[in-house]
Formats: structure tokens, sequence, C-alpha cells
């Protein structure tokens, strides 16, 4: 067997981390003295420990790594660590998104140009009238997703056909990611059914953006700002409908999402 110490230097695992993992049983000592109050593992117990030593690179927390350890099931540690793998792939994507948006700033700089300042025709029309099936729930914006497969399993559950894009309203005055007033939903022909309302906002200003939905801040600054200089104010939710997107085959540079806001002369 291995003393606490010697089971650390192999491991790379200090002696206050095994005293932890022992003590919310994630991995417990082969043998504690009972007169000393020693620990001993063993030998074995160093493919446990590189085990969660692995997992915890790989993001891991504690809990998931005692539930990999107590199933100790081949199929249950590949689903774990391909969600993982796929959490990491977004996680990159976003940071080199980031990398892009800075070398453009850094350029924009350079050039003695306010970096902050985005070039976004703003427009008015009058929003046709539209049929649309939606759902409307507080949520967060990591909700999305789950909420327009939602959205889509109801389309076809009501036997409603499709005839535009998909959308969606936000409807609180303020704006929280973790929890707001959002509708999700998409433009059909049917006037009647369960879900199936109307959608008249009248007389709208709006931007389009082409790009992916990493951040429509600017979008919604420039329509503000026009709001502003024009004498208008807004009278509505803001009305986003994605013209091209995830199921369009086409990557999300070439996205093209319209931002619609309803406004009344102050």
């Amino acid at each position: 067997m291995l003393t606490i110490g010697e089971f650390s230097k192999i491991s790379r695992v200090s002696k206050k981390a095994l005293r932890y993992y022992d003590q919310i049983g994630l991995i417990k000592p082969g043998y504690v003295n009972s007169d000393s109050g020693y620990r001993y593992y063993e030998v074995s117990q160093l493919r446990t420990m590189l085990l969660i030593s692995r997992l915890k690179q790989y993001q891991f927390s504690l809990p998931e790594i005692a539930a990999v350890i107590s199933k100790n099931d081949d199929n249950y540690l590949r689903e774990l660590i391909l969600s993982k793998k796929s959490e990491l792939k977004s996680h990159i994507s976003n940071q080199q998104a980031l990398l892009k948006q800075m070398e453009q700033d850094i350029e924009k700089i350079e050039r003695c140009e306010n970096f902050m300042h985005t070039e976004y025709l703003v427009k008015t029309v009058v929003f046709e009238p539209i049929n649309i099936y939606s759902i409307r729930k507080k949520m967060s914006l990591k909700d999305f997703s789950e909420a327009f497969g939602e959205l889509s399993a109801g389309l076809g559950k009501n036997r409603l056909k499709q005839a535009g894009p998909f959308l969606s309203l936000y409807h609180d005055e303020d704006f929280n990611p973790d929890y707001t007033d959002i509708e999700v939903g998409a433009v059909v022909s049917d006037s009647k059914g369960d879900g199936v309302r109307r959608l008249d906002p009248g007389l709208c200003c709006f931007t389009t953006r082409i790009g992916a939905y990493d951040d429509f801040s600017p979008c919604y600054a420039a329509l503000a700002e026009w709001v502003e200089q024009e004498g208008y104010v807004i009278s509505g939710p803001a009305i986003e409908l994605y013209i091209k997107g995830y199921g369009n085959n086409v990557s999300p540079d070439e996205y093209v999402t319209e931002i619609y806001y309803p406004i009344k002369k102050k």
C-alpha cells in the first residue's frame, strides 16, 4: 500500500485535495489506521485518481465525476465526454469570434476610427399583418434552441403550415438574459388554431443584421439612436425575423436577421 504522501507524489494531487476527496466520498483510502488516523491507498487506486484528474481537465464537476465512478459504465462516460466536447467546441467558436472582433476593432483604431460606430441602415416600413403560431414564456437566452424545438413540434402537432420565417418578440421593458418574457413563433398560413394569432405592429423602423446570432446590441443601438433623432418613440416589443439561419444550410456569417421596432410620433 501507499502512504497518502506517496500517493500524492505519484498522482500529482495534493494531500489537501486527497483529504477533501475522502471527505466527500469521491475516492476513499484503502485503509485508515484506527490508532494514528494515517491514510493508505491501494496501488490500484492510482488509476481511479488518474481518471478523476482527467475528467477535471475536461471540466467535469465533482458530482459528475462521482457519478462516473459510481456507475462504472463506459457508455455513460462516453455520452458525458461527448457532451463536454460539444460545450468546448462551442466555447472555442465563441472565443474565435471574439478574436476576430478584436482584430477588426484594432484595425479601426489604427485608422483613427470610432470602433464602436457601426453602419446600419435604418428604414421605416408599415409592417404587413401576418398570422403567427407562437409560444410565449419566461426563459433564458440559453433556452432558445429548446423553445424553437417546442415550437416546431407544436407546428406539426397542430398541423399548421409554415408560410414564412421564424421570429421572436421581446415583451419585457428591461432585458435579463437569464429570465425574460420572450415569444418565439413562425409565420403560418392558417388564421385560426391553438397558439395562432395576428401580428400587426403597424409602423416600424428596422435594420438588417448579416452574421451570426452572437450580438444584436449594435443593431438595437442603431435603431434607438434613429428613433431619438427622428422624433419617434418605441410603441411595442422588438421583433426579430430570422430571414436566413439555421435551417438554410448556410454558415453563421451568412445568416440574415431583420430587427423591427414598432414606433409612433412623440
